[in-house]
């Protein structure tokens, strides 16, 4: 998963925004006085948007390591599986539960092993061919399953990124105008190599919005 990938969205929402009204302002009426923002310092050292970064980060990863250690479980095993990491969440699981949690995560893990080991193993046994058959219609019967819940977790990302993404274009919006307001400028717009062509150091507030940023995370 790319970093920032989330917000992304709401960098491209704010630049057209801020080129829009860059296209629109009638400069003819009064001195028009702008700040640059350059996003990308903004977003290496946004506090809260670093910590909210890894937090989605690490959302994904589970996520991903709860479908792997579901691919090879039976349907009792994956119904347990289910229950245990419910209490796991609710933080009442015993030791006993918290063993059986760790053996189960364990399990489809190492039948994949033995699966990819009799796949390559040549003159197998009766025996041998009988657990290899049984284990790829495990994988397969389980496919089905793994896809709907894939599709469960993406669309639970989705919302996650929508919210997120709202939460950190507003806040740096609303830091934006702020250091507009105490600076008396008509406008702040992302530095963008595209947008603008050239610019004095002098305009650069992105120091000032992060500070607004950082103090408020």
């Amino acid at each position: 998963m790319r970093r920032w990938i989330w917000f992304a969205f709401a960098v491209a929402g704010l630049l057209a925004l801020t080129a829009w009204r860059a296209m629109t302002f009638d400069s003819s009426s009064q001195p028009v006085t702008i700040g640059l923002v350059d996003m990308a310092k903004l977003v290496a050292n946004y506090q809260a948007l670093k910590q909210d970064d890894e937090q989605y980060r690490q959302t994904v990863l589970r996520r991903q390591r709860m479908l792997e250690v579901r691919a090879l479980l039976e349907q009792k095993e994956w119904e347990e599986l289910d229950a245990l990491e419910q209490k796991e969440a609710e933080g009442k699981l015993t030791d006993a539960e918290r063993r059986r949690l760790e053996e189960l995560r364990k399990l489809s893990e190492q039948r994949l092993t033995e699966l990819q080991h009799l796949q390559l193993k040549e003159g197998k046994t009766e025996q041998e061919k009988k657990r290899l058959e049984y284990l790829l219609n495990l994988q397969n019967s389980n496919r089905e399953k793994l896809q709907k819940l894939m599709q469960q977790f993406e669309e639970e990302l989705a919302k996650l990124n929508e919210v997120l993404t709202a939460r950190h274009r507003d806040r740096i919006r609303e830091a934006a105008k702020q250091v507009a307001q105490q600076l008396g400028l008509k406008m702040v717009l992302i530095a963008d190599e595209d947008l603008v062509l050239y610019a004095e150091p002098s305009l650069d507030v992105t120091d000032k919005v992060l500070e607004i940023l950082n103090a408020n995370k």
